[in-house]
Order: structure tokens, then C-alpha cells, then sequence
């Protein structure tokens, strides 16, 4: 049951707009203003770009947004303490019924190391995720997008395979890192909305999905619905209708 002690987190109360084409698998969420989720969606373009607000009309069905979510924020203290805050009011009950958090991203706000305060923190948010099952994936600093709009970064497909001179130019292959993170992230999001789209009724107007896409085609949206319990097998955390 919802905390009435707990204010609701800011949420979308109609479909997230700006979006066009195939909906979005997976929605990315900035926990603070400059997080950079507009730089992932660019690069991700099967993960839509929710701003810094919670999708609010989800479900598995069609015209309703997808329940996938993921939490962005920057390595440095304030963000941090805004990843934390987000995380405790998920444990309230005070973000939209029905939501999944398959995982956290933090995005290094430098190439040094983080300070103290912010290297506990981090360990903090940690603890968290793995108390409801998210996974942390973590971001170095990357110099080659400092010098890049969004609409200039190069996008990530599960199939994709640049070649040894692609992989030094941003504009043509992301660089290694967010690779990384996007095969793990796509990963978590398929089969979690695989597991969601289980639980549907046979004649539900339920959209299917592929497991693997060409490059030119972004992964369909796994259509949110509500389902029990925690997925220990993708990490994902269901959070139920209090």
C-alpha cells in the first residue's frame, strides 16, 4: 500500500510524449536535471526518453506505455542523493503502480575518481539495488561525446558489430563502454518483458516481441502490465498496485 507520508515522485499522467515510431522497450528516467538520458535515448533508440518524470499509464496493452524502467544519474554528490531519493520513494510506494526497475545507470560527471562522500554514496545506492533485485551499471567518463549533440552520437543495435576504425568514432559505433551497458540493459528489458507478457489473457491486444533486431530496427516495446513479486532471474524489481 502507498506511504501517504510519502510525496509521489513527478510522473507523466498521459502517454510520455515525443515519442514516434515503434514504442519503447525500456524508458529511461533522470533522477536530475542533466543526467543524461537524452544522450542514452539518442544512442538506445529502442529506450525512450521520459525526462525526469515516471511513465504513469502503463500496462502490457496496446496505446499504454511500457512499465520498463531504468534510473539515471551522474556520479556526483547531488545526483547521487537524487538516485537515492528516487530509489526510497520507489520502496514507498510512491512511484506508479505496476512499474519494473530492471536496472540503475550512473554516468561518471568526471574523468577523476569520486570523492568520498560521493564514492560512499555510491556504495549506498549499491546496497539498494541489490535489495530489490537491479543491477548498477556503471559509465566511465566518455571524452568523445563532450564534442557531440545527441543527434550526432551513433546508435546501438543487439547485432551490431563495429569494425577496428568504427570503434574509435563516436559518430559511426558507440564507444566500448556503453557497448557494454546497452547489451546488458537490452537484455534485462527483453526478458523482463517477456516474463510481463506471460501473465497477459490469451485475448488481451497484446505486441509481441522480437528478441534481436537488425540495426535499422529499433526492439519493439514490451507492453507493460501488472505481475507479482520480485524477478530474481532478469533483477528486475515489480513493484505492485498498493
Amino acid at each position: 500500500m502507498t506511504d501517504p507520508q510519502w510525496p509521489p515522485v513527478p510522473m507523466w499522467h498521459r502517454a510520455v510524449p515525443g515519442q514516434f515510431g515503434k514504442p519503447p522497450l525500456v524508458w529511461l528516467i533522470g533522477v536530475h536535471g542533466g543526467a543524461g538520458v537524452t544522450s542514452l535515448a539518442s544512442t538506445l533508440r529502442w529506450a525512450g526518453d521520459a525526462g525526469r518524470r515516471w511513465p504513469g499509464r502503463i500496462g502490457l496493452v496496446r496505446d499504454m506505455d511500457s512499465p520498463l524502467v531504468v534510473l539515471v544519474a551522474r556520479t556526483h554528490l547531488s545526483g547521487l542523493i537524487a538516485l537515492e531519493s528516487a530509489l526510497e520513494s520507489h520502496a514507498h510506494q510512491a512511484t506508479p503502480a505496476g512499474t519494473l526497475v530492471v536496472g540503475i545507470i550512473t554516468i561518471a560527471d568526471s574523468a577523476r575518481p569520486l570523492p568520498t562522500s560521493a564514492a560512499e554514496r555510491h556504495q549506498v545506492i549499491e546496497s539498494m539495488a541489490a535489495e530489490i533485485g537491479a543491477p548498477v551499471w556503471k559509465l566511465p567518463w566518455i571524452e568523445q561525446w563532450r564534442g557531440l549533440e545527441p543527434h550526432e552520437l551513433a546508435t546501438w543495435s543487439p547485432d551490431s558489430r563495429p569494425g577496428p576504425i568504427e570503434d574509435v568514432d563516436a559518430t559511426r559505433t558507440p564507444p566500448a563502454p556503453v557497448r557494454q551497458v546497452a547489451g546488458a540493459l537490452f537484455a534485462a528489458a527483453r526478458d523482463a518483458g517477456a516474463l510481463l507478457l506471460t501473465h497477459l489473457p490469451d485475448d488481451a491486444p497484446r505486441l509481441d516481441s522480437e528478441p534481436v533486431h537488425p540495426p535499422s530496427e529499433p526492439a519493439p516495446a514490451a507492453r507493460p502490465a501488472h505481475s507479482g513479486g520480485k524477478h530474481s532471474g532478469n533483477h528486475a524489481l515489480h513493484r505492485e498496485a498498493g
